[in-house]
């Protein structure tokens, strides 16, 4: 049976796994669906269409599946699916999918979202990413697994590996490189070419 604080509030029509955890003051909507071992753990809202998988755990003053902030959104029915065993820290907020992205938002599985990261509508994440202290990622973004690369459909993305980095960047124009775009600006050519 699901461990339900007494200051919880969870709307009816919520599907809660049997091992489910809601911990004081937290906020749960009517079409939230919380898989096995989900723990809120104080003070979060769960609203819209949105899943958790397994044995992910949500820390204080986190906003998971509430309106996305994109301005053309109107109410549409999309969605917020989280992988499993995902830990998301205090601050953090994921929004659901819009029309114009798909309908749906995708968060993979063993993340680590940290204190103030924000996941936009229709971002698709891999598994194994880690987003630090305050980092966000705007609408359409797509992270692939553990990082690696990151895309955004109305920007272009330098190669991963490019200049030494780990990841990729965002920014620039379509098909253009934003590292080659500084240079240029700069005055600079890029002699590989």
């Amino acid at each position: 049976m699901p461990q339900i604080h007494p200051t919880a509030i969870v709307a009816p029509g919520a599907t809660l796994a049997e091992d489910v955890s809601i911990g004081p003051y937290c906020v749960v909507g009517g079409e939230v669906v919380l898989g096995a071992g989900v723990t809120l753990i104080a003070h979060i809202v769960v609203d819209g269409r949105t899943t958790i998988g397994e044995k992910t755990r949500i820390f204080p003053f986190a906003s998971i599946g509430l309106e996305p902030q994109d301005l053309k959104y109107r109410g549409e029915k999309s969605r917020l699916v989280i992988g499993r065993h995902n830990t998301i820290r205090e601050h953090v907020t994921m929004n659901p999918g819009t029309e114009g992205g798909g309908m749906v938002t995708r968060v993979g599985d063993h993340g680590l979202f940290m204190v103030g990261a924000h996941v936009a509508h229709d971002c698709q994440i891999g598994d194994h990413v880690i987003m630090a202290n305050n980092a966000t990622l705007a609408g359409h973004v797509v992270v692939r697994e553990r990082g690696e690369q990151q895309v955004h459909d109305h920007l272009g993305a330098a190669e991963q590996g490019d200049r030494g980095e780990r990841a990729a960047g965002l920014g620039g124009e379509r098909g253009r490189r934003p590292a080659d775009q500084a240079d240029e600006q700069q005055g600079r050519r890029d002699v590989r070419h």
